[in-house]
C-alpha cells in the first residue's frame, strides 16, 4: 500500500495566511488609492456584501445629486455627481472600483430613464469637442452648457452702423452666415482645414469631436440643420464608429431623440475612397457578427462595405493632407453647395451702412448729422457684384463682398478687420477638452 507523500507544513501556513490576510490586503491597498476609505474599515471588514453598484447607485443617486445641484437647482456636472457618489458607491460593494465610464454612461442615464422624478434634473456633460463658426472665429466647446447658450443666443444678421467703429454685420449662429454644418469625427484636423481656408471659402461651421457625437452635438444638428434646412456633412473612418456616427447624427438613441427629420450628406470614406490606402485589422469586439452586420446596415454601409469592415478598417489619417482635402472639396462640389447671399434687403442696408462708414470714417462728426441713408441709392444688380466679388474671393463673406463692391482698394481693409475680430475673445463660455463618451 502506498503511504500518502507528507503535506508541505510551510506551504500549507503561507496559504492559510495569505486566506486570511486578503480582505485586509484589499481594504489596505484601498485606503492608498483613497484615503477617505479607512473610516469604512469596519463595516468592510466585519460583513459580506450584497449589493451590485447599480443596486448602491440607485439608493444614493437622489442623495448625491441633490448635494452637487443644491437648492437652487443649478447645473450639476456628471463627473461632480461622480466624486460624490463614488465612495458611497464603494462602501456598499466592498469596495469595488467604480469606473467614471460606467457611471456617467450607463448608471446616471438609466436612472434617469428609470425615474420620472430624475428626469427634470439639470445634469450637464463636459465639453467633448468644438464648433466653430466661419469667418466669426468663435470657438465654442461642444458640451451641455456651451450649446444650450450658443441655442438661446442665436439671431439674425443684423447690420451695425458706423459710429467711431466701421459698420460691420453681427452675426450669432447659421441665419446669413453659415451654407452647411460639416461634423468630422475627429479634432486633429482642425490645423489642417484652416490652413486651406476650408470653413470661410464654404461658409461651412464645423464640429469636431473625439469620436461617436455627443447628446449636445446631435441638439445642435437638430436645431440648426432641422429647424433651418442647412445641410449636414459628415467625415468619418471607414470602420463600425465611422459608419456609427452617421447613424446616431439623424437616427434617434436611447440618450437623444430628434425632433427634426435630417438627412446627412456623407463626406466620410466609402468604398470607392478607400482603394490605394492602408488598411488595419477591425477593432476588436465583443459584439457577434450578426449584430455588427445588422448595425453595419442600419447605420448606411452597404453589404460589399460590410463584407470589408467585418475584418478590416480604414482611418482618414491614411490619406494625405491634399488627398483628404481634394476628396471633401469634391463631394462638396458634387453636392453643389454655394456661398451664402442673402435676400437683397439685407444685401440693401449693408451696402448703405458700409457706404456711410466709408464716409465717416474721413469726417464723421461733420457728416453724422447730414448723411441720410434715404440718399444712397443701391446699384441694381448688386447680388450680381456681390457674387463675382465672391467667385474672386472665396475666403470673404457676402458682407465682406458689400464693402468692396463700395471701393475695390478696401479689400485689404476688410482683410484687416477679420484679423481683428479673430483676436477678440469668444461670447460662450468653452469647457476644457475633458474627454467624455457617449453612447447609442
Amino acid at each position: 500500500m502506498t503511504k500518502p507523500r507528507p503535506r508541505n507544513i510551510a506551504n500549507d501556513i503561507l496559504d492559510a495566511v495569505e486566506t486570511a490576510t486578503s480582505k485586509w490586503t484589499r481594504q489596505k491597498k484601498s485606503e492608498e488609492r483613497h484615503p477617505g476609505m479607512v473610516r469604512y474599515r469596519v463595516s468592510r471588514m466585519t460583513k459580506e456584501p450584497r449589493t451590485s453598484q447599480k443596486e448602491a447607485a440607485w439608493q444614493v443617486m437622489e442623495e448625491v445629486y441633490t448635494l452637487v445641484s443644491g437648492s437652487r437647482q443649478l447645473p450639476a456636472l456628471v463627473r461632480q455627481i461622480f466624486y460624490k457618489a463614488r465612495p458611497k458607491i464603494m462602501e456598499l460593494t466592498d469596495d469595488k472600483e467604480l469606473d467614471y465610464g460606467y457611471f456617467s454612461q450607463t448608471l446616471v442615464p438609466d436612472y434617469i430613464e428609470e425615474h420620472p422624478e430624475a428626469q427634470s434634473w439639470n445634469v450637464v456633460y463636459d465639453a467633448r469637442g468644438h464648433l466653430e463658426e466661419p469667418h466669426t472665429n468663435r470657438r465654442i466647446g461642444v458640451g451641455t452648457i456651451e450649446i444650450d447658450n450658443y441655442l438661446r443666443a442665436m439671431k439674425d444678421p443684423q447690420v451695425v452702423a458706423a459710429e467711431f467703429d466701421d459698420a460691420s454685420v453681427d452675426i450669432i449662429g447659421p441665419s446669413g452666415g453659415i451654407s452647411g454644418v460639416l461634423f468630422c469625427e475627429k479634432e486633429g484636423f482642425g490645423p489642417l482645414f484652416k490652413a486651406v481656408n476650408l470653413a470661410n471659402r464654404h461658409d461651412l461651421m464645423i464640429i469636431s469631436t473625439k469620436g461617436v457625437s455627443v447628446t449636445a452635438a446631435r441638439c445642435l444638428v437638430d436645431k440648426i440643420c432641422g429647424d433651418l434646412g442647412i445641410p449636414l456633412f459628415t467625415l468619418h473612418d471607414f470602420d463600425d464608429d465611422g459608419f456609427k456616427i452617421l447613424g446616431t447624427l439623424h437616427r434617434d438613441t436611447r440618450r437623444y431623440q430628434f425632433t427634426n427629420t435630417i438627412e446627412p450628406i456623407d463626406l466620410g470614406l466609402r468604398l470607392e475612397d478607400i482603394a490605394g490606402l492602408e488598411r488595419e485589422p477591425a477593432a476588436a469586439t465583443k459584439t457577434s457578427e450578426a449584430n455588427r452586420r445588422s448595425q453595419l446596415a442600419e447605420n448606411g454601409a452597404t453589404e460589399e462595405e460590410i463584407e470589408i469592415l467585418l475584418h478590416e478598417r480604414v482611418e482618414l489619417n491614411a490619406m494625405t493632407s491634399d488627398e483628404l482635402i481634394a476628396m471633401i472639396e469634391r463631394k462638396l462640389k458634387e453636392y453643389g453647395l454655394k456661398k451664402i447671399i442673402p435676400d437683397d434687403d439685407l444685401l440693401g442696408e449693408a451696402y448703405q451702412a458700409f457706404h456711410r462708414s466709408n464716409e465717416l470714417r474721413e469726417k464723421f462728426e461733420e457728416m453724422e448729422s447730414e448723411f441720410e441713408e434715404g440718399e444712397i441709392k443701391v446699384p441694381m444688380n448688386l447680388s450680381k457684384q456681390v457674387s463675382a466679388i465672391l467667385d474672386k474671393h472665396p475666403d470673404l463673406r457676402w458682407d465682406d463682398a458689400v464693402e468692396i463692391v463700395l471701393d475695390e482698394t478696401q479689400l485689404d481693409h476688410v482683410r484687416t478687420k477679420k484679423q481683428r475680430a479673430k483676436k477678440k475673445s469668444g461670447d460662450f463660455t468653452d469647457a476644457d477638452d475633458d474627454a467624455e463618451e457617449d453612447d447609442e
